[in-house]
């Protein structure tokens, strides 16, 4: 499943996340290189899905 993510924020050092597929979900990171993992963590937990079933991209 692919998610869309966007950086709602970026404050004290985290990032949080959106993920547009499930608007449910919240994500955070507290570095950029994590968000995928992050977002992938998160929506694992949201579904009940395994973390390798889901692709991270950003929103444009």
């Amino acid at each position: 499943m692919q998610l869309t993510t966007r950086i709602l924020s970026a404050r004290d050092g985290w990032f949080e996340l959106e993920v547009l597929e499930l608007p449910e979900l919240l994500a955070y990171a507290k570095a950029f290189d994590e968000i995928p993992q992050a977002v992938r963590s998160a929506a694992a937990v949201c579904t009940g899905r395994p973390v390798d079933d889901f692709d991270v991209v950003e929103a444009l």
